[in-house]
């Protein structure tokens, strides 16, 4: 019987051949469990408790024990800031200008007033204003201010004048050679805030927005306005003790200072306050932060003088070596190189530098030291000067400007004009913001110094000293570390001769009749049960240890296949790369995946037909050349069969094809016949589509007939005719399969073509000429499967770009190694197994639905391999997050994750770029929604019956932003599904939360390590519709919780057969999902939605400025188009990419295209 009428139809249930493959013809599987030395060793003797006694970081904010008799209300005001005495008359008119106004709702310059709030002078003069006046007042950084009381604060309507430094605090070193800057403040009344309120927040009875705000402001304003607490950026929340405190404050196993002694470890608190049940608590953390240094010694309070060494931009080391921001240079000569001018530009831009000279010609009277304090590298934009554009001058003779009518240098101006001979004439001169009326000046490099302020910089001792400090301070001792630093914020500020405000921290709250509970807070929390994995065949299910499992001798519960792959080596180590090549794909297929033995062989024998050897020297800037010269030498072997390895064999190169439908089909891949070069396609069919695609070739026979056929395989075990798509060549024997779908060895014979018009069968010698009916050319081919980068290092320029290039826009897998990582393996099979794992997850298609295991619960029902509640029904399950462009960029990106199935295993994406903002857009919210519809529906031929939907990244200040998002959701959800859905809304907070639990009873491994962390699915309830989840194990750590917040439920009550999402259902569905990470054999803090989301997001925003400028692909282009801000409403302004043919023309016009990763050149659902 022919395979015309056999064949096996497709699509029932969205399922294929290779999703049924089976059988235990695969070997043993290799390696162990992510990360943990194999997950052999169990977490202690004694099975996982269902409870555990936790320490937490909250202390619980109280009424103060003195003063509780005032039972005044609190008081708001809006605070106004101005310039005074400043009297400037407008030559135009001869009328007087007002002074500027900074923090009022009625602005006269909004940007110049947003710049004013990021500076300190808001907070110098507040400090200022609170000592000079004596008023005990709690600032917001920008317009609001607030007093224990209306009588205890100031005069309303009142222009208070305050004095400050414009450049420095009053207690600098330098402060006496600081200009003085006036301001006048004022304060208006806006509400009151009832005492009764705060009895009732604080006792737990309700919550209120305004209260929480007005408290947190009281503690961070009482915190930065206590005498020497350091804040080391306006808005930040953080503050740090004074500097002659933190030698004592930390442990001696942890370096303050970096070796080159430029860099300090300051120690501080953060504090926030947060509602519970319980009423409100004081959540605090411990954190450090490298500061720039100064001066070389500066601890002590009384060592902090103007005579004392500066930190110099250009140092010359004790052994002769010569830095500028810790670069080395040649001081004899001019700095030339490119790249090192710009390494140089970079690491002064990240410095607050300060100018300090001495003249040797001045005024008698006047003080010989000049100084410039706190300022940046900025752009010379002076219409007369001849440095126009730049903010560094490399070969500072080339500078000249008239001075006393002659032609100066800055050298010579400052030998002339103060006496002062350079030593370092050759170094570049640098141009400084605000010198002089508010307008640069250009000083030798000499000159400048760096200033205190936070670190921008993150080099490797750093991140040690760092690392450092969270392992000696990790689980019970950051607790107890915690409550350390709140009893000496306590009292800090009591005494000394510095003193401006006479109040300690402690006395600042009792003024507000609040006090913190220093007690250590204990409490009970939940262990959830890690649930069952599964992998392929009727074995037990896989040991969960403490938040992962073991991959040892398993196969993958659905392998994917692997039909081809590229190399691209970025190292200059041939031989490591194709030891990690070949044991990549050995390993994976001991797990079951489907790897062909021409891919295989390749690996040991002609690695070289496939890889390409990076040999230049911007790596980054040629990945996409080089990953598509790579792509262009594998189709040689692969497509066009160079080394007659499939002529050879007598088989074929088996892949997948598709138009510009989402459906993928399988085919065979035909070599050229003739010297035109083309090449041919054999197709499978369905029974819609087998009068077109059936036929693989139009012959004439010799008696000049022309047939419409389709080439089939002989073989001696039967008469039948087996399609290519059905024959195989494995480990030196063809194969071929069986309509029970196993795979049986056979004896080749020949091939032939078979007519179905009249079932002739045509053997090559009755053929005079043929052709393909199918070209490639007309086909987009899946091809190669997976891309294999081999890396010199793990920096994230290179990842990134591999990353988007290939991923999203070639639709073409890849997966990146790092050659150290690889070589320091002890166990390489166990590495190997991780990264098979990655493939089987990304080698997931619409046709290859490949899945490397399932799980279940206990009691669940989610039905087999799917999630608790989520698998009763079909439900849409998204992950939701951002990230944002850092510094002046204007944009953030948007990455949605979505689940296609009811195991939450098998993952789609959509990413969208908009304006900066934490607030997704309409049209972006929108747009996800319709994705996500339109791929579940491909996916399950059906569309979804609910929505349950995890949003991260939002803080509580935008919760009430939380419905705009919700009302775009329903309203794309009822456009696509032509019917409303219920919605639930989770909000996720993992980034910046603050909070820690431990377990309050420290307990040790066998190896006598302290377990510092709390067990895998530790979960704690804060609310009635709100808790925290530990997922992730491990031992060593601060045991960082996410917090999930419901914050709107439509599906909480049951409907027919399927039960409500109640909260311990939404508990249990978020601890199952947490192990579902297809990546790798643990569970994950995030759940695997949100950290995929993250972690596509920085991929694209690492790429925004390539893609901005324009990239191409094998013939075809592709550029972010960015309309500016202010062309129109919305959908006009948002960005989308634009799709250039060889011609330059744009491919569909009509169609913007927003998603970032709908991959423009291969526009479908595989990958």
């Amino acid at each position: 019987m022919s395979r015309w009428n056999s064949k096996r139809p497709y699509g029932d249930g969205g399922g294929g051949r290779y999703q049924q493959r089976g059988g235990g013809g695969y070997g043993g599987g290799y390696g162990g469990g992510y990360g943990g030395g194999g997950g052999s060793r169990s977490f202690g003797s004694d099975p996982q408790p269902t409870e555990l006694q936790v320490l937490t970081n909250q202390n619980k904010l109280v009424l103060s024990s003195a003063g509780t008799s005032d039972r005044s209300d609190y008081m708001q005001c809006e605070v106004t800031i101005k310039n005074a005495f400043w009297k400037k008359v407008d030559e135009a008119t001869g009328e007087e200008i007002p002074p500027r106004v900074f923090t009022s709702h009625e602005r006269d310059d909004p940007e110049k007033t947003k710049k004013f709030l990021k500076t300190p002078l808001p907070w110098r003069v507040m400090k200022k204003w609170a000592s000079e006046y004596k008023i005990e007042v709690a600032y917001d950084g920008a317009a609001k201010a607030y007093f224990p009381s209306e009588a205890a604060g100031p005069e309303l309507g009142r222009e208070y004048q305050v004095k400050v430094k414009r450049d420095c605090e009053e207690d600098d070193p330098d402060a006496d050679k600081v200009k003085d800057r006036w301001f006048a403040v004022i304060f208006e009344k806006t509400i009151s805030i009832p005492y009764d309120g705060i009895i009732s927040v604080l006792n737990g009875a309700e919550t209120s927005e305004e209260i929480s705000t007005m408290l947190n402001v009281v503690l961070k304003s009482g915190a930065v306005l206590t005498d020497g607490m350091i804040s080391m950026e306006p808005n930040s929340s953080a503050v740090f003790f004074p500097l002659y405190m933190q030698r004592d404050l930390f442990d001696r196993k942890v370096p303050q200072e970096t070796r080159d002694n430029t860099k300090i470890l300051l120690s501080g608190l953060r504090m926030t306050v947060v509602f519970r049940k319980g009423g409100a608590f004081v959540q605090s953390e411990s954190v450090v932060q490298y500061a720039n240094k100064d001066y070389l010694e500066m601890f002590q309070r009384e060592q902090r003088h103007n005579n004392m060494p500066r930190v110099p931009l250009l140092y010359a080391g004790e052994r002769g070596g010569v830095t500028i921001a810790g670069i080395t240079i040649d001081p004899n000569r001019p700095i030339t190189e490119p790249h090192k001018r710009a390494t140089i530009e970079e690491a002064i831009k990240k410095r607050k530098i300060c100018v300090a000279y001495e003249k040797k010609i001045h005024k008698p009277g006047k003080d010989p030291l000049q100084i410039y304090k706190g300022r940046s590298l900025c752009i010379d934009r002076e219409d007369d000067s001849k440095g126009k554009g730049q903010n560094i001058i490399w070969i500072p003779n080339e500078y000249t400007f008239k001075h006393n009518d002659q032609d100066m240098t800055v050298a010579s101006f400052f030998e002339s004009a103060h006496g002062v001979v350079l030593k370092y004439p050759n170094m570049p001169i640098v141009h400084i913001d605000n010198v002089y009326k508010r307008r640069g000046g250009w000083f030798p490099i000499e000159f400048v110094f760096q200033a205190f302020g936070k670190s921008k910089e993150n080099n490797e001792d750093m991140v040690n000293n760092i690392l450092k400090y969270h392992d000696v301070y990790a689980g019970k001792d950051y607790v107890n570390e915690v409550g350390r630093k709140l009893e000496r914020l306590a009292m800090t500020g009591a005494s000394g001769a510095n003193n401006q405000s006479g109040a300690c921290f402690k006395d600042r709250l009792a003024k507000w009749r609040i006090q913190i509970d220093m007690e250590a807070r204990e409490e009970t929390a939940k262990v959830l049960k890690a649930p069952r994995i599964k992998f392929k065949g009727n074995g037990p299910p896989a040991r969960a240890t403490n938040g992962s499992f073991n991959l040892n001798r398993v196969q993958f519960s659905m392998p994917a296949k692997v039909t081809s792959f590229v190399v691209v080596n970025f190292t200059d180590n041939q031989h490591s790369c194709k030891k990690y090549v070949q044991n990549i794909l050995r390993v994976a297929e001991t797990h079951g995946v489907d790897i062909p033995r021409e891919v295989t062989e390749i690996s040991e024998r002609n690695l070289d037909l496939v890889t390409e050897h990076y040999r230049g020297r911007d790596d980054v800037g040629d990945a996409l050349d080089t990953v598509a010269t790579a792509i262009q030498r594998a189709k040689e072997f692969y497509l066009y069969d160079s080394q007659n390895f499939y002529r050879k064999n007598n088989s074929f190169f088996q892949t997948y094809c598709f138009k510009e439908e989402r459906e993928e089909f399988e085919c065979v891949v035909l070599p050229p016949t003739h010297k035109d070069g083309k090449l041919g396609l054999l197709l499978d069919y369905k029974h819609y589509n087998k009068d077109t695609q059936y036929f693989s070739h139009r012959i004439t026979t010799r008696d000049n007939k022309v047939h419409n056929a389709r080439l089939m395989v002989k073989i001696s075990q039967t008469e039948s005719l087996i399609d290519p798509l059905d024959f195989r060549f494995r480990d030196g024997r063809h194969e071929a399969c069986r309509g029970d779908n196993t795979w049986k060895p056979v004896t080749f014979v020949g091939m032939c073509f078979l007519c179905p018009q009249d079932e002739s069968v045509l053997n090559e010698s009755d053929i005079q000429s043929m052709e393909f009916v199918h070209l490639v050319r007309d086909w987009e081919i899946d091809f190669p499967s997976i891309v294999l980068t081999y890396k010199p290092d793990d920096g994230k320029a290179l990842y990134n770009r591999i990353k988007v290039m290939t991923n999203h826009f070639g639709g073409i897998q890849s997966q990146c190694a790092v050659q150290p990582t690889f070589e320091r393996q002890r166990n390489k099979d166990q590495y190997a197994s991780n990264i098979a794992t990655k493939l089987n997850a990304k080698l997931s298609t619409i046709y290859d639905k490949a899945v490397s295991w399932t799980s279940e619960s206990d009691g669940s029902s989610g039905g087999e391999g799917g999630l608790p509640w989520v698998g009763e029904a079909p439900t849409l399950v998204i992950g939701v997050g951002m990230v944002h462009g850092m510094g002046y960029s204007s944009k953030s990106v948007v990455t949605a994750y979505f689940c296609l199935d009811n195991g939450c295993m098998r993952l789609s994406n959509s990413c969208f770029v908009q304006g900066k903002s934490d607030i997704i857009s309409e049209g972006v919210m929108k747009d996800i929604i319709k994705v996500s519809i339109e791929h579940y529906i491909i996916e399950n031929n059906h569309g979804p019956e609910r929505i349950l939907f995890y949003r991260d990244g939002m803080s509580d200040g935008h919760f009430p932003r939380a419905n705009d998002e919700i009302a775009s959701i329903r309203a794309a959800a009822k456009e696509q599904l032509q019917s409303p859905i219920p919605i639930t809304f989770v909000i996720c907070q993992s980034q910046q939360l603050g909070f820690r639990m431990v377990p309050s009873v420290q307990t040790f491994n066998n190896r006598g390590t302290p377990n510092t962390n709390c067990l895998s699915g530790t979960m704690l309830e804060c609310g009635p519709s709100s808790f925290y989840l530990i997922a992730q194990g491990g031992m060593k750590g601060t045991s960082k919780p996410v917090k999930y917040i419901i914050h709107l439920n439509e599906n909480l009550n049951p409907t027919g057969r399927h039960s409500g999402l109640t909260m311990q259902n939404l508990i249990s569905c978020t601890n199952q999902m947490s192990w579902n990470y297809p990546s790798a054999s643990k569970a994950v803090r995030e759940l695997p939605m949100i950290k995929y989301s993250k972690k596509l997001g920085n991929q694209v925003l690492g790429s925004l400025m390539c893609l901005e400028a324009g990239c191409h692909w094998f013939g075809k282009s592709i550029k972010l188009v960015c309309p500016p801000e202010d062309t129109g409403n919305e959908e006009e302004t948002r960005p989308y990419l634009e799709l250039r043919n060889a011609e330059g023309a744009v491919i569909d016009p009509e169609h913007r295209q927003h998603n970032i990763v709908d991959m423009p050149f291969r526009n479908h659902l595989a990958a």
